[in-house]
């Protein structure tokens, strides 16, 4: 019943239905050990110290997240009179070493596109939007053709149920042409293929197979971390990646920066070499 009623609360928040979908999941995984109106301190860390054990560091603090809102909705709805998550800091996450794709290697994943079929005009068109615009894996496969505009930027209903809209370069524009060409201006899904319209495992198993063409796995959200590391090593605003990536401030622009910012670092002293300046 707690649960069904926090689940309401988040529906009625008009929070996404994946959003409200994990918090079932996660938070119903804690109330099968543990009675939430009785959980103490020590019964959420406890539970949060199993997880460490089985679960990836940012898995445990997903959970932890999820624990927040809803003992703090207890705890504002008068179900309990002490909130137990109040004393409980938040899992930390180590930084991971993630890779990201050099531009010899996204000329090599560009060029398994060549052709003049629709399957290559079409993964041309995807993997150059997703590589210049850093769209997530959902946002780049709800695109709808509605969704283009004529002076080259697209329309993105994004993470926190939010419109933004996104530019496009030479090069992606191009390969979006030539695209729709072949697709046709029919409303409905942009990308397309022989048993109807790309679903989110779809467009992963277009840049899998891509990938898989010059001997590398590559998963969409590499495409995004190229993005993002392309847009910082030419000296980007990190406010302007923030509203371009669809977060909501320049934290995780801070995060996602950390990858290979050494590397960028030693980029940017070469061209501006304090001393050779004098």
């Amino acid at each position: 019943m707690l649960l069904n009623s926090y689940l309401f609360h988040l529906k009625a928040r008009n929070l996404s239905p994946r959003t409200v979908k994990a918090a079932s999941e996660y938070i119903s995984l804690f109330i099968r050990v543990c009675d939430p109106l009785t959980a103490t301190k020590r019964d959420i860390e406890m539970f949060l110290s199993n997880k460490s054990e089985s679960c990836r560091p940012s898995t445990v603090q997903t959970y932890w997240r999820y624990l927040k809102g809803f003992f703090e909705w207890l705890f504002n709805e008068g179900d309990i009179t002490v909130n137990p998550m109040a004393g409980v800091p938040k899992p930390m996450v180590p930084p991971i070493d993630i890779t990201v794709l050099s531009a010899t290697e996204v000329r090599q994943l560009l060029d398994t596109c060549k052709g003049k079929g629709a399957e290559n005009r079409r993964d041309l068109a995807l993997l150059t939007i997703m590589l210049d615009t850093g769209l997530r894996l959902t946002e780049v496969t709800n695109l709808k053709t509605e969704d283009i505009s004529e002076d080259r930027t697209l329309r993105v209903f994004g993470k926190g149920r939010k419109w933004r809209t996104v530019a496009l370069g030479e090069t992606s524009s191009t390969a979006l042409d030539r695209w729709m060409r072949t697709r046709g201006n029919t409303p409905g899904s942009l990308w397309i293929g022989r048993r109807g319209e790309l679903t989110p495992n779809g467009v992963r198993l277009v840049v899998r197979r891509r990938g898989k063409l010059i001997g590398m796995r590559v998963h969409p959200h590499m495409l995004r971390h190229f993005f993002v590391d392309q847009w910082l090593r030419v000296g980007g605003s990190e406010v302007d990646l923030a509203r371009l990536a669809g977060w909501s401030g320049t934290a995780m622009a801070g995060r996602y920066a950390q990858h290979r910012a050494a590397e960028r670092a030693l980029t940017a002293h070469k061209t501006i070499a304090p001393l050779d300046r004098l």
